[in-house]
């Protein structure tokens, strides 16, 4: 796969991981698709199928995407 395929499918990795994600991502879509293609090469060094690398690559950007916007919030009980 050339470079503009790897972006190409690390925009659509990292759109998913954003979906899986809740709430709303303040990332640039240029963000997006660096975090997605870099999670589908590591996806690609652990695993060795195409479409389980998609679906690592996607847990791996979602965990990168939350770790980047603060985790996971919890919601507040305060009043």
């Amino acid at each position: 796969m050339g470079l503009i395929g790897l972006l190409v499918v690390g925009l659509l990795v990292g759109a998913l991981a954003r979906a899986v994600l809740p709430g709303r991502q303040g990332l640039p879509i240029w963000a997006t698709m660096l975090i997605g293609a870099g999670a589908l090469l590591v996806a690609g060094l652990i695993v060795h199928t195409f479409l389980t690398a998609l679906i690592v690559g996607v847990l791996i950007a979602a965990a990168i995407i939350a770790l980047l916007q603060g985790g996971f919030h919890a919601r507040s009980t305060r009043v």
